[in-house]
């Protein structure tokens, strides 16, 4: 196994290098200020490839430290072999496992597409001819396996644990449950609402009763009479945001809605109750109907007490309700 001294100008990365780093000065300062006081230590793999004129190497792995030499002005050291490419698929993966900084997800997806590549027959002879066993395989596919949203949720792939794969990985395989953990995927980036991995894993595979949220499929839009959106009720996993616009909300408007809100929430109302709107000046009142009382009288003085709240309310209520697709309904 000669040892070569070689320009680095005449190398490149090999295009099934299973790194997708961004190598930059910053990312590589590290190893830039180690080679430039030590020198190159440990050389990288490759073999000889091109016509004359290109690239004379390919590196099966080393290209941060190509990155360094280029950026130093030095030769690179590199350990030339003769290797087919799935002899180089097997050389790249033992060096990866000895770096701590290569996850499992990144192994996981290399592997799925050395297999769509017919590199390896079987996931039996992929896990024999690099050394591991087929169940640890099997585990590591199952982040190929991973809907994108649910990846990007996290704050790195690096944090998702190969037993999270595998039971998100099973969730998504159910249309019913891949929806839901998508969804909840989804919002968790837009609210930012957990702070680790653990919590937003967690929030991903709840199986616990479903929220108001859960039972949404997507944001309702409030209309008025005449079919115009007045508001936007948004549903997130710990959270029902009702979005105004902001040119809407006086400080007039925006007083009565605090007080509004103040009483209706103070009240022992049931959540899947009808929701109306009406129109009071600029902006309409949003009334929740809460379930009748037993006696109509003492409704009416109910009413009666909460409608001073908003003006115009107290008509829109009187008038019969007819559920749209997004009111629910009482059983």
């Amino acid at each position: 196994m000669p040892i070569e001294s070689v320009n680095a100008a005449d190398c490149r990365v090999w295009h099934l290098h299973a790194r997708g780093d961004v190598l930059d000065e910053d990312s590589c300062a590290s190893l830039i200020d180690s080679i430039r006081a030590n020198g190159q230590r440990i050389p990288v793999l490759g073999r000889r490839c091109g016509p004359p004129g290109e690239a004379a190497i390919e590196l099966i792995y080393g290209a941060r430290r190509l990155f360094a030499a280029q950026y130093l002005g030095i030769e690179l050291l590199v350990d030339v072999r003769e290797l087919d490419d799935r002899a180089a698929l097997i050389a790249m993966d033992i060096e990866n496992r000895v770096r701590a900084d290569i996850s499992p997800y990144e192994r996981g997806m290399s592997y799925r597409s050395w297999l769509s590549a017919g590199y390896f027959s079987s996931q039996a002879d992929l896990a024999a001819a690099v050394g591991i066993s087929e169940a640890q395989v099997s585990r590591l596919l199952r982040y190929a396996e991973l809907p994108a949203a649910v990846v990007g949720a996290f704050s790195s792939p690096a944090a998702i644990k190969e037993q999270w794969a595998v039971t998100l990985a099973k969730r998504c395989q159910d249309p019913t449950t891949r929806q839901l953990t998508v969804r909840r995927a989804r919002e968790s980036v837009n609210s930012q609402s957990h702070s680790t991995p653990q919590a937003l894993y967690a929030a991903l595979v709840h199986e616990g009763p479903r929220s108001a949220a859960d039972s949404r499929s997507r944001d309702q839009v409030v209309q008025d009479r005449a079919g115009k959106p007045l508001v936007r009720i948004g549903f997130r996993s710990r959270a029902v945001h009702i979005i105004l616009p902001k040119e809407k909300v006086t400080p007039r408007v925006l007083r009565q809605i605090s007080e509004y809100l103040r009483t209706i929430l103070a009240l022992d109302f049931e959540p899947e109750e009808q929701v109306h709107v009406g129109s009071a000046d600029a902006l309409a009142a949003l009334v929740l109907v809460d379930a009748p009382a037993d006696d109509p009288a003492d409704r009416s003085s109910m009413l009666k007490g909460r409608n001073t709240l908003i003006p115009g309310a107290a008509r829109t209520e009187r008038r019969a309700l007819e559920p749209t697709s997004w009111q629910g309904k009482r059983g």
